[in-house]
């Protein structure tokens, strides 16, 4: 954009980047915006790019009046494909909000792209991935204290590519992630659950045994 002026038009893997983006800033920074942002990023992304049957997006965007034929974007090229980074957005997405119609949307997209790169000879590594992701989605709520926090360094040194951390700091009343069954975790003493789906491990509130947990996995 320059201004209120499109410069180009976005594709689908543009918002599926965007929405990857603002939820890993969330991560970095706790600011429940980006999360709002993400959302309104696969809000466009559903507008302009879903299929009729819902079961995918195209590359393109349907008001596209240049393009004669639109494709899925389903081949990696140099960075994965539109529709591996569509899956990835749309679960970890899900993953945070706990939002089990967007779960259950990417778990729909992901079966259907599973269908189609079963058929191709190559540049389906994006896809393949981003369905392992949908399989075992991980989400990991840390409750500590900021100042000097026990948990938070132990799962900065057991980083996992598929797995959502949240942290919350001690005292905290809003923005609390949900935990599955819509369940708040208390913020008025140390603890970390680790979540795959929808079915979480008891709570930990020692670092060491954090530490083994995560090791583990």
């Amino acid at each position: 954009m320059l201004g209120a002026r499109k410069l180009f038009p976005a594709l689908s893997s543009d918002y599926a980047a965007m929405t990857n983006a603002a939820i890993s800033l969330f991560e970095a920074t706790g600011d429940w915006s980006y999360v709002d942002q993400a959302g309104h990023f696969v809000g466009q992304l559903e507008h302009w790019h879903a299929d009729a049957e819902k079961t995918g997006y195209y590359l393109t965007a349907s008001d596209s009046t240049d393009v004669p034929i639109r494709i899925r974007g389903d081949v990696d090229e140099a960075i994965p494909s539109a529709t591996g980074q569509i899956i990835e957005a749309l679960v970890r997405l899900a993953s945070v909000t706990g939002d089990l119609e967007l779960q259950e949307r990417a778990w729909h997209v992901a079966e259907h792209a599973a269908g189609r790169a079963a058929q191709q000879a190559y540049g389906q590594a994006g896809i393949v991935n981003a369905c392992a992701l949908a399989i075992e989605p991980l989400k990991l709520v840390l409750v500590d204290e900021f100042t000097d926090p026990k948990l938070v360094p132990v799962a900065n040194r057991n980083p996992d590519p598929r797995r959502i951390d949240i942290v919350v700091p001690f005292g905290t009343a809003a923005n609390r992630p949900l935990l599955p069954g819509g369940i708040l975790p208390p913020t008025d003493k140390a603890g970390a659950w680790l979540c795959t789906g929808q079915v979480c491990l008891p709570a930990v509130t020692d670092a060491e045994e954090l530490e083994r947990l995560l090791r583990r996995r």
